[in-house]
Order: structure tokens, then C-alpha cells, then sequence
């Protein structure tokens, strides 16, 4: 009897139920994180080590040209098809769905959306693995939140888990996910997500180190400060690195908007989008990819 009366007391619970939700988020984001690796890592080996090999060696720069623009193709051709035009993009998409729709995100568009970011990645094209993650977390969490009915206010927490989780397992990160997703997704910071976050995260980080090893994305050496003189050229970096971040953005926004401009179908354009980086790529391919190895250089 008193163990019927704790059993009922703990199922009945409600921090008993988020850390349920929270291990199944964090378990969810971080096999999806993991299986969207293995796919990444596939098409790479496919178009990179595979087709080559088939191919002269003569042949091998105009085989690098070509990857990224098959690839944009196919892309183009699956996103056409599937996801087609939509409002909202990525984080962004995100983030309105959090703030206007109580985290209900579309999951039925998550296969094609991983498949298409997987080729992309895989082909050569120059985007990382950080936003398809977040994909990832966010619309598994939201799907999970749906099914179990949840208020507005809880899918807005176990979204931000969900994102929290994607980007512990991306770069093996948990305390970098946290952040993100009370920075980013919410916007704020609440009691009652905190907890269902940190935990989600440490479970998805949990996750990945079983099954990828607890080495992080970067592989940063210690740095010791020797004297009090090296903190103003910290100072100078920082500005700097704002005023590139910047120039980035501003060419980022450009170049978007010169490719929505064009007058050809919207299938084509990750495919020219793909010649040109295949075209940078046959004499610079640390452009090719993630390009976490070139940074760890």
C-alpha cells in the first residue's frame, strides 16, 4: 500500500513528467543529430571517394566543379517537390513558430528537409551541420509536445529543449545548447523551462558521447594569458570579428536576393548556386563541406 501511495505520488508528479519529456527529447534530438551525421558523412564519402574512383584521376578537378552542382540539383529538384516555398526559414522559422504558433512546427517536412541538407552538405556545398540539427530537435520535440497535447506555454519550453538537445549533440556542447535555446528560441528565462532545458541537453550530449565520442566539435588549445598586455588585442579581434560578421551578413542578404531575382526556375538555382562553389572548390576545397577540419587548423 505505501508503495502504491509513492508510485501514484511520483507518476502524478508534475517534475517526474518533464524529466520523462526531457529524456525523451534529449534521446530524440540526439539520435536524430547522429543519423543526419551518418548521412552527411555518406554522401561526402559518395560524392567525394566513391564516383571519383570510377572516374580518370585526370578527371578529378572537374569531378570537384561538378559534386556541388549535382548536388544543388537534386536539392532542387527534392525541395520543388516537398518543402516548396515557404515564409519562414531555419531559425528564423523557428522562432516565429515559438513566439506565433505555441511551437507547433511541421513534422511531416522534416524527412525532406534533413535529406536535402544531408546532399548539401555531402556535395560540397559551403553551410554547416548547425541549423539542419536544430531542425532536427525542434520539430521532434514539437512533435512529441503535439502528441501529447501540452499547453502553448509547455510546447514553447519543450521546443527550446529540443533545440537546446540538437546543439549539444551537434558540436558535443550541452552548456552551448543551453544557452542557445534561452537566448534564441525563448528569449527568456523561466523556472519552469530551465530545468526541462538544461536536462534535455545533458541527455542529448549524454547521447552523442556514447555513441561519437566525448571529443567536441573544435578542438581548442589551452591559450594561458601570459600578461595583462595581450587583453587590449582581445579587444581589437572582437571588434573586428564584429565588423566581418557584419559585412558577412550584409553580403549573405545580397547574394540572397540576387538568386531570387533570377529569371529561371527555382529548382535550378541551388545548382548554379553549386557551380559556383564548385568552381571556388577546384582551388580552394577547404570551401567544401562543414569545414571543421580547416578550422581546427
Amino acid at each position: 500500500m505505501i508503495l502504491q501511495k509513492i508510485r501514484d505520488k511520483i507518476t502524478h508528479s508534475e517534475w517526474f513528467t518533464l524529466g520523462m519529456l526531457a529524456l525523451a527529447i534529449g534521446f530524440a534530438s540526439g539520435a536524430g543529430v547522429w543519423f543526419f551525421k551518418l548521412l552527411v558523412d555518406f554522401f561526402q564519402d559518395l560524392f567525394f571517394t566513391l564516383i571519383p574512383r570510377a572516374f580518370p584521376e585526370s578527371a578529378g578537378r572537374l569531378l570537384m566543379v561538378l559534386a556541388p552542382v549535382v548536388g544543388g540539383l537534386v536539392v532542387g529538384l527534392l525541395v520543388a517537390r516537398t518543402v516548396k516555398k515557404e515564409k519562414s526559414h531555419g531559425v528564423a522559422g523557428i522562432m516565429e513558430a515559438v513566439a506565433l504558433a505555441g511551437g507547433r512546427l511541421p513534422v511531416a517536412l522534416l524527412p525532406a528537409r534533413i535529406m536535402a541538407a544531408a546532399i548539401s552538405i555531402g556535395s560540397g556545398a559551403s553551410v554547416g551541420p548547425e541549423d539542419p540539427s536544430v531542425q532536427i530537435g525542434t520539430h521532434l520535440s514539437s512533435f512529441i509536445g503535439q502528441r501529447l497535447h501540452l499547453t502553448e506555454d509547455r510546447m514553447r519550453s519543450v521546443v527550446a529543449a529540443g533545440a537546446a538537445s540538437a546543439i549539444a549533440a551537434a558540436f558535443n556542447a550541452p552548456i552551448a545548447g543551453v544557452f542557445f535555446a534561452l537566448e534564441v528560441i525563448l528569449g527568456e528565462i523561466s523556472s519552469g523551462s530551465l530545468g526541462l532545458i538544461v536536462l534535455a541537453a545533458v541527455v542529448s550530449s549524454v547521447f552523442t558521447q556514447a555513441v561519437s565520442g566525448a571529443q567536441p566539435a573544435f578542438r581548442v588549445p589551452a591559450y594561458p594569458v601570459q600578461s595583462g598586455l595581450e587583453l587590449p588585442l582581445y579587444l581589437v579581434l572582437g571588434v573586428l570579428a564584429g565588423l566581418v560578421s557584419v559585412a558577412y551578413i550584409g553580403l549573405l542578404f545580397q547574394a540572397r536576393d540576387r538568386f531570387a531575382a533570377l529569371k529561371m526556375p527555382a529548382w535550378l538555382k541551388p545548382a548554379l548556386g553549386g557551380l559556383l562553389v564548385g568552381l571556388v572548390g577546384a582551388f580552394l576545397p577547404q570551401v567544401f563541406g562543414v569545414g571543421y577540419e580547416t578550422i581546427d587548423l
